[in-house]
């Protein structure tokens, strides 16, 4: 009950159509109760009809008035059915938006431990089933509601023995729905379960086609699949077999009290405490009662299968982004570019330390490179620094300035990186490129021939209109790589992070870009982390790092006169 209402509570955007829905519903149910009077109206007056001419003009008022009610129902039923669509809709809308700015905000660890196909199936099914509750709500529990409050005292205002025997079975039809609740939600649950890791199996399968096609593991994960389907299946058909037998046996208990009125008013009309009319106008009012407990069990029957898959949605909501911004935090312009690491220490969750207590300062404009074995810690330094994750211990400062008092948005303005694994929409060049309102087409037009990738993309006669797939299947190794050059000189930050930017690159067009990366990174603090060594003969200082230690620091010619652990992965590079 408690998930039910923080659902609905998220209406309260748009009060005032939710009010008129409140309204609509009141109208409704008076509109409901009041039509078994008339069947008691018109069956009077056919018994008591003993011949008279006039009968029908008599009679027509009644018949007047009824259409009367028909039709403010079917207008009633429409502004219902109308507004609370356009209530489900608006709510839907916000709610899918706020949802989904929540998960962007996410930190990257959330991503790191969480199946993406899961997360997008919870929140897809999340706000698609509050969509249907809603309409469930307003359409059919609401008005229900309102016609048990207001028919029951009238029923005992118009004869309570009658009154009696209809709500003696209420209890019986509780019961009913408390029972099968009680095992629905537990199989569903499972159920549920299972069908999320079918979709995160999914989305992986999707999203690497390239590996399930080359190593033909298709049969296998269908088959894998194949089983959780199964399981799923055969939960979901258990649960359906117990509501299949509690909805039965309501709509049996609902034939028995027809019967048992029928019984009842025979026995009172004898007894001439009733009249034919009353009995007819009772058997409409256990009707309605028994048709409201009816749609009771499918609206709860539609909560249950909603339940889980809105407690899922409510669960992402409630996740708190492990890095957020302070309430007072700095809004900077555009940095010099000075990093100071003081005592850095960082380990994934619950992992070991992937940084130990390391220190170091980068100058403005310098530019520097991270070297080592995979592993060693290059890009997790370089990640910190944008602060996608934070630190475990000590501090990092951009121009003297700890960057968690730094806000996240105006810190990474000012940090360009070029990707190890280059990341792309599914869309055109240009909506890759546009990453600013600031950026024209001419900029990119410049930033693609400085990044030696404008004749490629110009080959195409769609030019930056083209789109290069997901994650930009379209393109060679080398043109994502270049594309990604182009990105970050549009994004003209001051700090460049190039995670081995010129590795999917053959020697050729490696020779050709490293001129413009030159250009690129002129007066700007550069972090270059390579494998390939012969690309940082260059830089000021290199950082050799090892299980996350830096061992040694230097230029590319004082390093190597060492002969240490760096002059060590030259040589197995160049073979001496």
């Amino acid at each position: 009950m408690k998930l039910y209402l923080r659902s609905l509570s998220l209406i309260k955007k748009n009060k005032g159509i939710a009010i008129f829905l409140f309204l609509m519903a009141f109208v409704l149910s008076c509109l409901v109760i009041i039509e078994p009077f008339f069947f008691k109206e018109i069956i009077n007056s056919l018994v008591d009809f003993s011949g008279e001419t006039n009968f029908f003009d008599n009679i027509k008022i009644v018949f007047i008035f009824w259409g009367s009610i028909v039709l403010c129902n079917i207008i009633v039923q429409l502004l219902l059915s109308y507004n609370s669509s356009y209530l489900a809709t608006k709510t839907y809308s916000f709610l899918w938006r706020d949802s989904f700015e929540h998960i962007l905000s996410f930190s990257i660890n959330f991503f790191d431990n969480h199946q993406l196909g899961k997360v997008v199936r919870e929140f897809e099914r999340g706000v698609d089933n509050l969509y249907s509750l809603y309409i469930g709500f307003f359409r059919y529990t609401l008005p229900n509601l309102f016609i048990l409050l207001f028919l029951l005292p009238i029923i005992f205002y118009l004869n309570s023995k009658m009154a009696l025997l209809i709500v003696s079975v209420i209890p019986i039809l509780v019961f009913l729905i408390a029972l099968g609740i009680k095992e629905i939600q537990k199989d569903q649950k499972i159920s549920d379960n299972d069908w999320t890791k079918l979709s995160g199996i999914l989305y992986d399968a999707v999203s690497n086609i390239f590996l399930v096609k080359s190593f033909t593991l298709v049969s296998r994960i269908f088959n894998k699949t194949d089983k959780l389907r199964e399981t799923a299946l055969d939960k979901q058909n258990k649960a359906n077999k117990s509501w299949g037998m509690v909805i039965g046996l309501s709509r049996s208990i609902g034939l028995i009290l027809n019967i048992l009125v029928f019984l009842l008013g025979s026995v009172l009309y004898i007894r001439n405490e009733m009249s034919l009319g009353d009995i007819i106008m009772f058997i409409g009012f256990t009707s309605i009662i028994v048709n409201i407990f009816n749609s009771f069990f499918w609206n709860v029957l539609d909560y249950s299968w909603q339940r889980e898959k809105i407690k899922a949605l409510f669960d992402i909501i409630d996740t708190k982004p492990e890095i957020i911004d302070k309430e007072d935090s700095l809004i900077i312009g555009r940095a010099k570019g000075e990093i100071d690491f003081k005592n850095v220490s960082f380990s994934y969750k619950d992992g070991a330390d992937a940084i130990k207590n390391i220190s170091f300062t980068i100058k403005p404009g310098e530019v520097v490179a991270f070297v080592g074995h995979t592993g060693s810690g290059k890009t997790t330094t370089a990640n910190l620094i944008s602060r996608f994750y934070d630190v475990k211990s000590g501090k990092i400062l951009l121009d003297s300035k700890n960057i968690k008092d730094i806000n996240l948005d105006s810190l990474r303005k000012n940090i360009a990186i070029v990707f190890q694994e280059n990341t792309f929409f599914n869309a055109s060049v240009y909506d890759n490129l546009k990453i600013d309102d600031k950026v024209t087409k001419k900029d990119m037009e410049e930033a693609l021939k400085k990044a030696r990738v404008f004749d490629v993309i110009n080959k195409n006669k769609k030019g930056v209109g083209q789109i290069i797939g997901e994650k930009g299947t379209k393109l060679s190794g080398g043109e994502k790589q270049r594309l990604s050059i182009a990105r970050a000189i549009l994004k003209d930050a001051p700090i460049l992070i190039l995670d081995e930017a010129t590795s999917a690159l053959d020697a050729k067009t490696e020779n050709k870009i490293q001129s413009a990366i030159s250009d690129l990174i002129k007066d700007k603090t550069t972090i270059i982390i390579a494998h390939r060594l012969s690309t940082i003969k260059k830089a000021d200082r290199i950082f050799v790092f090892d299980h996350g230690n830096i061992i040694e620091s230097g230029d590319f010619n004082s390093l190597m006169k060492k002969k240490g652990s760096f002059y060590e992965l030259v040589s197995y590079q160049m073979g001496i």
